[in-house]
């Protein structure tokens, strides 16, 4: 398996001066547009350490959601 890449490129012509893009070997996974280098370069920091908490939730899941707001939970009230 390829390696993933995560890097900022000109976009010339595009909707912002710069893009992230995620590759595979040669294929795009993700891509969207930045104003500068800079935040594209902070994008993709976040983006790998959403990651990894991501990871982190799903090993440490007990089911108990510490302060996490559930829509489908219910609110009291009568259920109809």
């Amino acid at each position: 398996m390829a390696f993933v890449t995560g890097e900022v490129v000109e976009d010339l012509g595009g909707e912002a001066p710069f893009k992230v893009v995620f590759k595979q070997g040669d294929t795009v996974l993700a891509e969207w547009s930045v104003d500068t280098k800079e935040d594209g370069e902070e994008e993709i920091v976040a983006a790998i350490r959403g990651l990894s908490e991501e990871g982190d939730d799903e090993d440490d899941d007990d089911g108990d959601d510490e302060g996490e707001a559930d829509d489908n939970k219910p609110r009291g009230g009568r259920q109809s």
